[in-house]
């Protein structure tokens, strides 16, 4: 006797089957094109975060946020950060940020000689920076970086970042974790309170 599928288990596999499917391709959806895409985003906001964290250690140290240097104005596009004896500039340009310090020698003084001061300030020659404090630079394709300077009575005091990473869902581009972050001039005090 030879064994056979009914009529009804072939009916039963038919109708079940489809709904099966659509399960699978929810599953097989999200482990193509959701977690990649997620990953991606995550890795860009990585990024962001980085350069966040150097720019809050530059500022933190700043003596001036100066709105022009050497032909550099600060704007959208340009952020410039005094420190004593060099100058440090971010740069956003076509998808990626570049961060170059510059050393200002003072005319008449060595490059090796202790900067003047804090708060003067800077004229002089640019020089290439010290190895340790080289070029830095991000690539960040989807992230979207802007910066504003707080000023008080014509100086700035902080520098406003906000940040988010783009992601493009159904056609739509979307905000994803966005982020806003206030760094002042020589950061927060031992204290707790803002010098």
């Amino acid at each position: 006797m030879r064994k056979a599928f009914t009529l009804i288990e072939l009916l039963v596999v038919v109708t079940v089957l489809p709904f099966v499917m659509v399960a699978i391709s929810g599953v097989y959806t999200t482990f193509i094109r959701d977690i990649p895409r997620t990953t991606r985003v995550v890795q860009e906001n990585t990024t962001v975060l980085n350069l966040l964290g150097q720019m809050r250690r530059d500022v933190d140290t700043a003596v001036g946020l100066p709105e022009q240097f050497e032909g550099r104005h600060a704007g959208e596009r340009t952020l410039l950060i005094e420190q004593p004896g060099r100058m440090i500039c971010y740069q956003l340009e076509d998808g990626r940020i570049v961060r170059t310090p510059f050393v200002v020698t003072p005319p008449g003084v060595s490059a090796n000689a202790p900067s003047a001061g804090s708060g003067q300030a800077l004229t002089g020659t640019l020089q290439a920076s010290p190895p340790a404090d080289e070029q830095r630079l991000w690539r960040m394709r989807d992230a979207v970086i802007a910066w504003r300077l707080w000023q008080r009575e014509g100086k700035a005091y902080a520098v406003e970042v906000h940040s988010h990473v783009k992601q493009r869902i159904e056609g739509v581009w979307r905000e994803k974790l966005a982020n806003t972050q206030v760094f002042f001039l020589h950061g927060l005090a031992e204290e707790g309170e803002i010098r």
